[in-house]
């Protein structure tokens, strides 16, 4: 069954989910599955690129931009630029809907007007789908 997963933080800095981010990325991986990140826009995806790979000086996250190879085992996407057919997992940074088709979906919250507005849209709407649903305060 398909499923949907909430992880709220303290923080309203939209910037403050990029930690947890490649945390679950590190976990993902090391479960051999397949991720596409959906950022916001092309440029929270070109940031989060560099981003990952400064992370930790001791990890190896390996991943692609969207239109570089959208079948790298992590793919950072923004709307319009997301496939479903490769990944199992989405992590939904931006304020849009995830595609149906992800097995799971996460979505990461912080405590932003804007973002907690279309979180609980999103919430409403996989709860309709008939996922199961998960929430984790962390």
């Amino acid at each position: 069954m398909s499923r949907a997963d909430f992880y709220q933080l303290k923080s309203s800095d939209p910037a403050s989910r990029y930690p947890l981010l490649c945390r679950l990325l590190e976990k993902s991986l090391s479960a051999n599955q397949k991720v596409c990140v959906l950022c916001q826009n092309e440029a929270e995806a070109m940031h989060l690129d560099q981003y990952i790979w400064a992370f930790k000086p001791d990890s190896f996250i390996p991943h692609a931009l969207a239109h570089e190879d959208a079948k790298a085992t992590v793919v950072l996407g923004w709307p319009d630029t997301v496939s479903t057919a490769h990944h199992e997992i989405c992590i939904n940074l931006s304020q849009q809907l995830a595609p149906e088709n992800f097995q799971r979906i996460i979505e990461l919250v912080v405590q932003d007007e804007d973002i907690l507005a279309a979180t609980r849209q999103h919430y409403a709407s996989y709860s309709r789908l008939g996922r199961t649903m998960q929430y984790h305060k962390i």
